[in-house]
């Protein structure tokens, strides 16, 4: 039976996880964009009225408030995307998703049960989660808490290899 403190820090670290699993998930889509435009991009986290930006030389990062499952990645207004490149951006995402699960999982496998482990097993969910749940051509259900109504990358990249 597990005791409050250590129900505490496992939310904790889920809540840690979860952030970090995102952001490497939305910078998955910025890197084609800095890669092969001048343009600037920002990566949009969380939900609510609150705005903390930083920024690393194009990418601006901004946090809206605490929900650490939701975020979004924008290209500077004004910007045309070609089809490959929309193409590379909508895969970026869940392929960083894809590969940081499995990472996490092949390095979990090296680890004895601790709280490094514990970290390995909450980033290989959730990284494969999200992959799985962004790769799926959809257009996310209304009550889908901050994507409701948005296509899935899995289905912007659907539309773009078929038109």
């Amino acid at each position: 039976m597990m005791d409050s403190d250590t129900f505490l820090v496992s939310v904790v670290l889920w809540m840690i996880v979860i952030q970090i699993s995102v952001f490497l998930h939305e910078l998955g889509h910025c890197l084609p964009v800095l890669a092969f435009t001048k343009q600037n991009v920002s990566i949009v986290l969380g939900h609510g009225k609150m705005n903390a930006t930083f920024r690393i030389r194009r990418l601006h990062v901004h946090f809206k408030g605490f929900a650490p499952w939701i975020g979004l990645m924008n290209v500077e207004k004004g910007v045309t995307l070609t089809k490959t490149l929309s193409l590379l951006l909508s895969l970026g995402g869940p392929l960083v998703s894809l590969i940081t699960g499995t990472s996490a999982f092949i390095f979990r496998s090296y680890m004895d049960i601790g709280l490094l482990y514990s970290v390995l097993s909450i980033a290989t969910l959730y990284n494969w989660y999200m992959f799985l749940a962004t790769a799926v051509p959809i257009v996310y259900p209304k009550w889908w808490i901050g994507y409701g109504g948005i296509p899935s990358d899995g289905y912007r990249i659907l539309r773009l290899i078929t038109k």
